[in-house]
C-alpha cells in the first residue's frame, strides 16, 4: 500500500509540474490571439464572445487575430470601464492564445422615463446610467422626475419593490406628479393607486396588501377606479 501511495503521489506531482510549466512557460512572440474567454460568474449583459468582440471593435481594440505581445489588457480595461453600464472589468492573457475578460455590469432595478431629459435606469447602488444592450423587465417610473428625486425617493421605492417578489411583479408603472406624489399602475386590476409621498413605504404597501386580500378578493379587482392609501391607516376606494 505504501508503494502504491508513493506512485500515486509521484504521478500527481508530475502532472502538477507539467501544468505549471505549461502555464508559466513564456508565450512565443509570434503567437496570435484566436479568441476571447469570458471569465468568472456571469453578472454581465454581455454573454457571448461575439458581443464582446463587437463591443471592443467600436474602440478599435478587437484582439482576435493580433499578436499576443501587441495586445494591451490595460487599454481594453480602460475602454470598457468608460461604459456607464460596466461596474468592474478585468482583462488578462490566459493560457494559450486567448484573452480573458471578466465584466461585472450594474444591476438595474427601475427604468426612468422623465417628462424632460434623458431616460435611463437606476441600479442597486442608486446610480443612474443611460442604456442597456438587452431589454429587461423592470418597474417604469414616468413623469416629473429630476436627478435628485430619482436618486433619493425613486431609489428608495425601487429598493423596496426589488425586495418584494409580489409588489415587484404587481407594480408596473409609477407616475410622478408635479407635486412629486406617486401614482402607481398595477399589473392586475383596473385601478390607479394614489400612493402620495415616498414615506412610510412599508406601512402603505402593508395596508394595501390587506385591502387586496380582504377587500378586492371579495368584491372584485375592478370594482374601484382609484385606491387612495395616502392617509394614515385608511384605504379609500373610489368607484
Amino acid at each position: 500500500m505504501k508503494r502504491v501511495f508513493s506512485i500515486v503521489v509521484l504521478v500527481l506531482l508530475l502532472v502538477y509540474i507539467g501544468i505549471a510549466l505549461a502555464a508559466f512557460c513564456p508565450r512565443p512572440e509570434a503567437s496570435v490571439c484566436d479568441g476571447i474567454e469570458l471569465m468568472g460568474k456571469s453578472t454581465s449583459q454581455f454573454e457571448t464572445q461575439e458581443e464582446i468582440i463587437s463591443l471592443l471593435s467600436r474602440f478599435g481594440l478587437n484582439p482576435v487575430g493580433k499578436p499576443m505581445n501587441e495586445i494591451s489588457c490595460s487599454a481594453i480595461e480602460d475602454s470598457l470601464r468608460t461604459l456607464p453600464l460596466v461596474l468592474h472589468c478585468d482583462c488578462f492573457k490566459s493560457v494559450g492564445s486567448k484573452v480573458g475578460i471578466a465584466i461585472t455590469c450594474r444591476t438595474p432595478i427601475m427604468r426612468i422615463i422623465p417628462d424632460k431629459g434623458t431616460s435611463g435606469y437606476i441600479d442597486r447602488e442608486g446610480i443612474l446610467f443611460d442604456r442597456l444592450p438587452k431589454p429587461v423587465y423592470l418597474p417604469v417610473a414616468t413623469g416629473n422626475i429630476d436627478k435628485e428625486f430619482a436618486e433619493k425617493e425613486l431609489y428608495e421605492m425601487a429598493c423596496f419593490l426589488q425586495k418584494s417578489k409580489f409588489w415587484n411583479a404587481q407594480i408596473e408603472q409609477i407616475n410622478v406628479t408635479a407635486a412629486h406624489d406617486l401614482e402607481l399602475v398595477p399589473r392586475v386590476g383596473d385601478h390607479i393607486i394614489r400612493f402620495g409621498k415616498v414615506e412610510r413605504v412599508r406601512q402603505k404597501f402593508s395596508k394595501l396588501q390587506t385591502f387586496y386580500e380582504k377587500g378586492l378578493n371579495q368584491v372584485g379587482w375592478n370594482r374601484y377606479s382609484i385606491i387612495d392609501i395616502r392617509y394614515g391607516d385608511q384605504v379609500i376606494g373610489i368607484k
